[in-house]
């Protein structure tokens, strides 16, 4: 019966976690639509396998196994943007199962299990970051296995959790490289400094854990190797651009508020738990844990994504804490004003835009609100009410919005012609509904540009587009023009570039998003 319950639990979460995945108008961002979902459709255009392609050119910046992974699951399945988004769902899954796991260690009961896994899964963080094809999800999960499989060799001695471990360690590598290291490492450290014994067991039993870091970074460093030798110069700018970007060495407090921010509404609830029981081994160990997965992020400059895997101590604390009943009241109202009034102006939108949809979110937010400032609330309740909540919210509700809707008449234009993503891109998410490539560029060149040839491209970039073209004596006719919301770099950004406050306010008041509607032209290459 254990199992069965489980085994249900896991399709519940599966299905929370997957809501909304194949809208083409769902939650995604620009790491998303010009590199996580083209990147394997490219691979299987060119039959790349080893070193992952986009736009003619290998892929550097990042290793390679999530792109792997996408190309496996798009040959399987077939390249749609659920099998694209399942492979992070899937390791979702495993997140919340290790989360589990430590939450039973820790906790030793499986109502704390569950209640750890509950709690992850009613994140800001998990709610959303698991419905995208991106690394951060995967990396997260992969580091936190490995670090599972590491406290099991300690318990039980056995060869298999030995090499668990470097199986995970070395696919968390191959997902995000340093990433890796401060996500698992950081769990060991912590252990390492709470419980005296484990430093006696790493120099008595020095042999498995030399075994260990020999078969995780055996085929990372393989990888690069052959890519350093093949394409050295390339290689080299990658990490040039990759340095430039995190731009370290100064003090920022955007990482941790960055993940108070993803592990809402628990946040303060997580906080007040470590904080009144900081005396307790294992509340002190996992408190450590989050701290030590936290510092490197404050020296440089990082997005709230990267921290995915901070949220595991931080939801096993919160679920030992949830053993004694419901968090003090303050920690869950304040925790909850956030996503209260996020979803507020969802659903405004959606009422006054008459799109659809926002009685559902409405409900949703309803039994959250009520559920999370009662006086004494069930801890069922907080923890269904959460999950239910961004569920909803973006599972159900933000794809209603429409952003990045292409309209049948644009796919009809482009469907099996060369198309050119000039800048942008826009349509953002037209490759993964042609099940092609496409190319993306924001520098035309005749050799690209045949006669024929579609340009695609926002009217606050045809400029542009037209003085490359007059540089290099081309014509273009107008084929297709239409508006629609679209992804400005994140998925939550989705006005037209340039909107003002005045925009918002026409929009609100003529009842409809026209006002903040990007111009999106097809122009087609003419002789």
């Amino acid at each position: 019966m254990g199992r069965l319950k489980a085994l249900l639990i896991l399709a519940l979460a599966a299905l929370i976690l997957g809501w909304g995945i194949s809208a083409p108008t769902g939650l995604t961002g620009k790491d998303e639509y010009l590199l996580g979902l083209r990147i394997p459709l490219e691979m299987m255009e060119k039959d790349a396998w080893w070193i992952p392609v986009i736009d003619g050119e290998p892929r550097l910046k990042k290793p390679p196994l999530l792109y792997w992974a996408g190309r496996a699951s798009y040959e399987t399945f077939g390249p749609s943007l659920t099998s694209g988004r399942g492979v992070t769902v899937v390791c979702a899954l495993l997140l919340l199962f290790c989360t589990a796991w430590l939450g039973r260690r820790f906790g030793n009961s499986p109502g704390t299990a569950f209640m750890a896994a509950a709690v992850l899964l009613g994140t800001a963080g998990i709610a959303s970051e698991s419905r995208r094809l991106m690394l951060d999800v995967p990396v997260a999960a992969f580091s936190v296995a490995a670090f599972c499989c590491y406290l099991s060799w300690i318990d039980q001695r056995r060869w298999l959790p030995l090499l668990g471990t470097a199986g995970f360690l070395g696919a968390a590598l191959l997902t995000k490289g340093p990433i890796a290291l401060v996500a698992c490492g950081s769990g060991l450290l912590a252990l390492w400094l709470t419980r005296p014994e484990t430093r006696w067991l790493i120099l008595r039993r020095w042999l498995p854990h030399l075994l260990i870091l020999i078969l995780a970074f055996v085929l990372p460093v393989f990888w690069y190797y052959d890519v350093a030798t093949h394409h050295a110069a390339q290689l080299a700018a990658a990490a040039r651009d990759e340095l430039e970007a995190r731009q370290g060495g100064h003090l920022s407090a955007d990482a941790l508020i960055g993940l108070l921010t993803i592990a809402l509404p628990w946040s303060l609830a997580a906080l007040h738990a470590l904080w009144k029981r900081r005396r307790e081994p294992d509340m002190r160990f996992l408190g450590l844990w989050l701290l030590i997965s936290l510092l490197p992020f404050l020296f440089i400059t990082t997005f709230s994504r990267y921290l995915i895997a901070s949220l595991v101590p931080l939801a096993v604390a919160t679920a030992i804490a949830l053993e004694r009943g419901a968090p003090p009241a303050w920690t869950r109202r304040l925790g909850s004003l956030i996503p209260f009034l996020l979803c507020v102006a969802l659903a405004g939108l959606l009422w006054r835009w008459q799109l659809g949809n926002w009685a559902w979110l409405a409900i949703g937010m309803i039994y959250f609100t009520i559920t999370w400032w009662k006086r004494q609330p069930t801890v069922g309740h907080l923890l269904l009410s959460a999950c239910l909540l961004w569920a909803v919210a973006w599972g159900s509700a933000f794809p209603a919005l429409g952003v990045n809707a292409v309209p049948e008449d644009a796919l009809t234009l482009a469907h099996e012609r060369k198309v050119i993503l000039f800048a942008g891109p826009q349509p953002a998410l037209l490759p993964a509904l042609e099940h092609r490539p496409l190319r993306q560029t924001s520098r035309l060149s005749a050799e690209l540009l045949p006669t024929g040839t579609l340009i695609s491209v926002r009217a606050e970039e045809a400029g542009e587009m037209q003085r490359q073209l007059d540089e290099l004596k081309l014509k273009a006719v107008q084929r297709l023009e239409y508006a629609s919301l679209t992804s400005a770099g994140s998925g939550a950004r989705f006005a037209r570039e340039g909107t003002t406050a005045d925009d918002w306010r026409a929009a609100w008041e003529q009842r409809s998003p026209a006002p903040l509607l990007s111009r999106v032209r097809f122009y087609e290459v003419t002789p």
